[in-house]
């Protein structure tokens, strides 16, 4: 009997633990987003409201989707005092929810990293490829 409640108590904390590993290992939107909404970043940990930028095209917030998507997870030192994130991201849902980003944009044939406000070191590498659509996408030349 011992051996049955310790085979299942292993059991049960390894199908724990492994789905503890795969959380957050994407950064996708949720369904239904309504519009994106981009502005300058003022720093960490806020969000600029004067946006610049509207995306309300459900092709470019699919394509957005996708970068997110593809996106690889990594954890990072930020120093919130002495860096600054290029561009603030807002995502408003059909159901009136919001989140926002952060959006650290690469140079030409560089990788930028996004990341949930709040959770800045835990970021996302957007690949220089997806970087090139991203400005595309808001329109920086």
């Amino acid at each position: 009997m011992k051996k049955l409640l310790l085979l299942f108590h292993l059991a049960f904390c390894s199908i724990t633990l492994i789905a503890c590993q795969s959380h957050m290992e994407e950064s996708t939107l949720l369904d239904s987003v309504s519009d994106i909404s981009i502005s300058k970043s003022n720093g960490y940990g806020g969000l600029n409201e004067n946006y610049s930028v509207s995306i309300n095209q459900s092709k470019d917030i699919s394509t957005f989707n996708g970068i997110l998507k593809n996106a690889k997870r990594v954890n990072r030192k930020v120093d919130v005092n002495n860096e600054k994130p290029d561009y603030d991201i807002l995502v408003r849902y059909e159901n009136g929810e919001t989140h926002g980003l952060h959006l650290v944009l690469g140079n030409e044939g560089e990788e930028s990293i996004v990341m949930h406000i709040g959770h800045e070191k835990n970021g996302f590498n957007v690949s220089s490829e997806d970087t090139k659509v991203l400005k595309s996408i808001i329109d920086i030349q």
